[in-house]
């Protein structure tokens, strides 16, 4: 705790209770976060876990976020900043703002914004803020991440800073004329109510904090924390080399035109700063799957909070350490009316890989292997053929593995890069009961995972039936074609993919930006990449490779090729001795590359599985231009 007390200027500062204040504070959020999963009423808030909530300082600055998803947060503070410029001098106690435009620094229109002012003693002090994923936003086809978007227009109702409560009173002209725009209506206004209750509880106890300490106590402290955030983060950053590293990605397809787009970053780093350039990067596409300014700032930061000490604060003196810039323009700073309906996972999440591909060189020891970028996370919906009743969920169970690290194998169902593992999978009672669905299968998928010293996080194989009726499947991802990339001498994930089976035998397989319709008697079939592996594949211990055979995790043929191990017997599994000293011998002499692979469409899992018949989807179904004979 000393070097808290060295950033402060106070004389009185008093250790503990710097202590004590920031637990207040993590404990505000963290209620404001519970309240809110457990009072909404959509899957993809209430069970999946798709939102963030934060305490900010009247500067907009970020003072708190606990449990929250980084996309969300690491650029929260500027639609905030835009509500506080809108309104002004019009911010008055017990009013509440709701703003969800990626045109006014919002992430995308899939995400909207909540948040009501502190006043203490008629005076502004402190924001509670909360942004929740929408399950509806009556875009054009029924999904809130509609890749097939041909601009913001069609992603649907368009909120700019919005007054929704003014001091304490519901605004019911306004509230009535969003809730008319979307789908579902009832749960769309009761996930809204919830976020209302989660921003009102940090409000109300952020003027109990103000009670117990005083606002001058309070205030006083807050600029502690930003400062001890500051001073560790300026540190954690000078321990990187200086320099200048460069780091190339690509997205799988716009679902339109365009194909492996590139994504090119080069990272500044020079003292306590760091600086992505995102210049190079291709142009905006046609399709939805472009980036907002913010999404993309957060993205740029997002690599940078993971390399550090977890227990620094993720505030405002973290953040204002990185700066991120991105041409106008480009797929990573699209201009109006262009659609950033998947900003926060395409191109989001290929900006961080690029940038962890750029770092490897710099920090290998921080720097974990490629992982999910929402691929196999569609969205399902349909009608119900008994009660006519039109049903829509986000499905999270089929997600991508995360990348391995230095000392750690990945994470299985990671969902994506910029969520980190903040998001959950339903429980597969709860989707049959809520859904007209059926699970047939969900597993772990058999060599799905990059290889290395440690391993990505293994993908899965789900398998979906409708029991009442037909169903749309809309797929928002990525990272079908471009998987997810091995470092320091690991392999990349399979990439993976969906198809739609008929009964016939027939199979319709998707791209990661598909729209597609799964009548009664078919399947919905996804095979989720794992993450990419990290270090050398001989250098992991032999006992982790053979329980994995084992279990059918790894199979024999992809174990020998990889590890060099041989298997003399299956039953154990036995290790043949002398085969194997050969078979690795033979692969210690092959170089491993820092990144795997360094080259567009490497996956080769669609290759693999597509055979003669099976017709290959790229953008809706219901454009015959989208659905070819070969992919």
């Amino acid at each position: 705790m000393d070097s808290v007390q060295e950033t402060t200027q106070t004389e009185s500062f008093d250790p503990i209770l710097f202590s004590v204040m920031l637990g207040r504070l993590n404990n505000i959020v963290n209620e404001m976060a519970v309240g809110l999963e457990r009072s909404a009423c959509s899957s993809v808030i209430a069970l999946c876990h798709d939102f963030s909530v934060a305490i900010y300082d009247i500067q907009c600055r970020q003072v708190c976020m606990h449990d929250s998803l980084p996309s969300h947060t690491a650029s929260l503070d500027l639609v905030l900043a835009e509500i506080a410029r809108y309104f002004a001098d019009e911010i008055e106690d017990g009013d509440v703002f709701a703003c969800n435009d990626p045109y006014s620094f919002n992430s995308h229109i899939g995400d909207l914004v909540t948040a009501t002012p502190v006043f203490v003693d008629g005076v502004h002090t402190f924001w509670s803020v909360g942004k929740g994923h929408q399950m509806d936003t009556g875009a054009f086809v029924a999904s809130s991440v509609t890749a097939a978007a041909r601009d913001v227009y069609q992603e649907g109702i368009r909120i700019p800073p919005l007054k929704i409560y003014s001091r304490g009173k519901p605004r019911r002209d306004v509230l009535d004329f969003y809730l008319t725009n979307v789908r579902y209506r009832e749960l769309v206004f009761g996930d809204l109510l919830a976020q209302i209750g989660s921003i009102s509880t940090g409000r109300e106890r952020m003027l109990e904090l103000v009670s117990d300490f005083g606002l001058q106590q309070v205030t006083r402290y807050v600029e502690s924390i930003l400062e001890y955030a500051d001073r560790r983060m300026s540190d954690e950053i000078r321990s990187i080399p200086d320099g200048e590293y460069f780091g190339e990605g690509w997205v799988d397809s716009d679902g339109h035109e365009q194909v492996n787009i590139p994504i090119r970053v080069k990272v500044t780093v020079s003292g306590d700063t760091v600086k992505v350039d995102c210049t190079g990067s291709g142009p905006q596409g046609g399709g939805g799957v472009n980036g907002s300014y913010a999404s993309t700032q957060a993205a740029g930061k997002i690599p940078f909070l993971m390399y550090i000490d977890p227990d620094i604060p993720h505030n405002a003196g973290c953040l204002k350490h990185i700066e991120v810039f991105a041409p106008e323009g480009t797929i990573c700073n699209a201009v109006f009316p262009a659609s950033t309906s998947t900003a926060t996972i395409v191109p989001a999440d290929a900006i961080q890989d690029a940038v962890n591909k750029a770092m490897a060189s710099a920090i290998p020891e921080r720097v974990p292997a490629g992982g999910a970028r929402c691929g196999n996370v569609p969205q399902l919906t349909g009608v119900h053929s008994v009660t006519g009743e039109q049903w829509g969920l986000m499905q999270f169970n089929n997600t991508v593995g995360g990348g391995a690290s230095k000392g750690a194998d990945g994470w299985p169902l990671y969902e994506s890069v910029g969520c980190a593992g903040g998001l959950k999978i339903q429980a597969i009672e709860e989707m049959e009961l809520l859904y007209p669905l059926l699970v047939e299968e969900m597993e772990i998928e058999a060599d799905s995972m990059g290889l290395g010293r440690w391993i990505g996080g293994p993908g899965v194989r789900l398998t979906v039936r409708p029991t009442a009726g037909s169903m749309e499947c809309i797929t928002f991802g990525d990272g079908y074609n471009n998987p997810p990339h091995g470092v320091l001498g690991g392999t990349p994930g399979c990439g993976g993919g969906m198809y739609v089976s008929s009964a016939d035998g027939g199979r319709r397989f998707l791209s990661a930006t598909a729209h597609a319709s799964i009548a009664a008697g078919e399947v919905l079939v996804g095979i989720a990449s794992g993450g990419g592996g990290y270090g050398n594949p001989l250098e992991r211990d032999v006992e982790l490779i053979r329980r994995d055979v084992r279990d059918g995790i790894l199979s024999p043929e992809l174990v020998r090729r990889v590890f060099g191990l041989v298997f003399s017997s299956l039953d154990g599994p036995e290790i043949d001795a002398d085969a194997t000293a050969s078979e690795r011998q033979q692969l210690a002499e092959i170089p491993r590359p820092l990144i795997d692979p360094m080259h567009a469409s490497a996956a080769t899992w669609l290759s693999d599985n597509f055979r003669v018949g099976d017709v290959y989807v790229n953008g809706s179904e219901l454009d015959n231009a989208a659905v070819r004979a070969t992919p």
